[in-house]
């Protein structure tokens, strides 16, 4: 009985009534956020007929955090409610509130903090029991989730967290089973009573310590309540706020002007000026990922021409086969207007800086469009170089984004309308044969056509990684190739991957809701897993290693038929 127990009016929490389970997802260890290094389970998949569970959770539910594997938190449920309130506190960010977005593996229609307590004892389904152990401890996760740097205070603060079971007994459990208390034991203390002593009335010496003798909590809890009472408050900034930087930012569009036919200028300017000095700066070929367009339905990486975290210049050409992103950008988007913007990641490959080690390098840069955007600065870091020679190739000398910012002793314009063609083979010697004993740095980015002949030629000469650097950001055909097979390990459907559509889209046409970032294989968040199968594999985000057993569905493929988990 809770310590208030001569007041029942005001602690005694509401009994449930019996529920049902609106829905049922599992999820395992993935990229997230759009940010190397950081990965999550929190992206689950609805799963239908039978399901085992056991004191270990849900079978094929993985766990990351080492919190989150203990028993006390097999089962993680959240209120569908919640979602609604969301959508009227951020309706900026309506478009991400939907049933699972806080990772949770179950919903019912009236289950909530203020009507369950700890120790509650529900059967669930024919067989299964669990137990409330806690309620949800909102980490700097949630953060990147909703791409909102004080989401988790805010769900500390307002309740909306969620709680956890731990699994009494096992069972087979599916959607639209049954939920309903069988017992409970502590009825004046609510989550929604226990969150309050939480994150509020903190120093309640005789809440605390009541709490810190409820073996019914989780051990998580229990400690926390233990501690809290030898050594006062906990420090809860670094749960609330990590140490990683919520990528996603607002910015202005406050300049948009024509450079060619077909490419225009957009200068933004952040609408939060708090960004820490040592994020300002831009690394070796610099670039940003856009999110925009009717419920942020576009993501798109371009190469920054100038500028800083704070203000910058990009230069985006209006593709004639776009899959909508350029075309939005010229015809939609107007001075004035925000989007969201997220510093892009560097280089992992080692290359070759300047004259670094060896002897001198010739730098050898093939360009084509607007692709020119990907290496104006690392140009003018070399413009003094001697060994320096650029290869533009346009449509025609009018199409020439930037070229008056390229040194024009050491660029070759190969303009189609001229009837002169870029030969990859006439410029690109082999590696350690150069004029004058130098080595050879090629740099390339463009159409895939040029991208193909460029990767293909320096891979017959033998170039070695740290001599290439080449640059995609992906158009109309980007994750497209030849027709393949997808077989869901879990369930042996097959999916077909037809020429015009990427694994990634036929995944969340049929359901499985794959999160996904940069669209061009750059972040990782749209990793699966491979059971079995071949894979042509595209993008940079995986090592050699990961390859063996996982594939970025933005834009690898797979050969025949592949049998897939994600």
């Amino acid at each position: 009985m809770g310590s208030l127990a001569s007041e029942p009016d005001l602690n005694l929490a509401p009994l449930p009534p019996k529920d049902v389970l609106l829905s049922l997802r599992t999820g395992k260890v993935r990229p997230f956020g759009g940010v190397k290094g950081l990965t999550s389970a929190i992206n689950k998949q609805p799963r239908k007929g039978k399901i085992r569970l056991s004191i270990g959770g849900f079978e094929g539910d993985e766990r990351q955090y080492v919190h989150h594997k203990s028993p006390d938190n097999a089962v993680h449920q959240y209120d569908p409610r919640h979602y609604d309130e969301w959508k009227k506190t951020l309706p900026d960010r309506e478009h991400k509130f939907k049933v699972g977005a806080f990772g949770e593996n179950i919903t019912t229609r009236h289950l909530s903090e203020y009507n369950l307590c700890v120790g509650d004892k529900f059967r669930l389904g024919p067989d299964a029991i669990i137990q409330v152990t806690m309620s949800r401890q909102p980490c700097y996760k949630l953060n990147h989730r909703f791409e909102h740097r004080k989401m988790s205070s805010m769900i500390q603060s307002n309740g909306r967290t969620g709680w956890y079971y731990r699994v009494l007994q096992a069972g087979d459990v599916q959607e639209g089973d049954s939920i309903e208390l069988i017992e409970r034991v502590h009825p004046y203390w609510s989550l929604s009573r226990v969150q309050h002593i939480l994150y509020k009335d903190t120093n309640n010496v005789e809440a605390i310590t009541e709490l810190s003798r409820m073996e019914e909590l989780s051990n998580e809890f229990l400690e926390l309540f233990r501690t809290r009472l030898a050594k006062g408050t906990e420090d809860m900034n670094g749960r609330l706020l990590g140490d990683v930087a919520v990528p996603w930012r607002l910015y202005k569009l406050v300049e948009k002007s024509r450079l060619t036919p077909r490419t225009q200028k957009f200068v933004f300017e952040a609408e939060d000026e708090s960004i820490e000095p040592e994020k300002l700066k831009f690394g070796r070929f610099p670039h940003v990922r856009l999110r925009f367009g009717p419920d942020a339905k576009f993501t798109r990486a371009y190469s920054v021409v100038t500028g800083n975290m704070r203000s910058f210049e990009l230069g985006i050409a209006k593709d004639d086969n776009s899959r909508g992103g350029s075309v939005y950008l010229h015809d939609n988007i107007k001075v004035g207007d925000t989007l969201e913007v997220a510093k892009g990641h560097n280089a992992t490959i080692p290359i070759l800086n300047g004259n670094q080690g060896g002897g001198p390098t010739r730098h050898i840069f093939l360009l084509g469009g607007i692709g020119v955007t990907a290496f104006i600065g690392e140009v003018k870091a070399l413009e003094k170089s001697s060994n320096l020679e650029i290869h533009y190739a346009v449509r025609s000398r009018e199409e020439a984004a930037y070229l008056d910012q390229l040194p024009a002793d050491k660029t070759t314009v190969y303009a189609k309308n001229e009837g002169r063609r870029l030969d990859v083979e006439a410029v690109i010697p082999p590696p350690d044969d150069c004029r004058n004993g130098c080595r050879a740095m090629i740099y390339c980015c463009g159409p895939s056509s040029l991208l193909a002949a460029c990767q293909d030629l320096t891979k017959k000469l033998g170039y070695p990684r740290s001599q290439t650097h080449f640059e995609e950001f992906g158009g109309a055909t980007t994750g497209t190739g030849d027709p393949f097979e997808a077989e869901i390990n879990e369930t042996g459907k097959v999916l077909q991957v037809p020429r015009e559509k990427s694994l990634l889209e036929v995944l969340n046409e049929a359901g499985f809701e794959i999160d996904s970032s940069c669209l061009v294989g750059n972040c990782g968040t749209c990793m699966v897993d491979v059971c079995k199968g071949d894979v042509n594999h595209q993008g940079t985000a995986l090592e050699d290693e990961q390859k063996e057993t996982s594939m970025l569905s933005c834009v690898s493929r797979g050969k025949g038929r592949i049998v897939i988990d994600c």
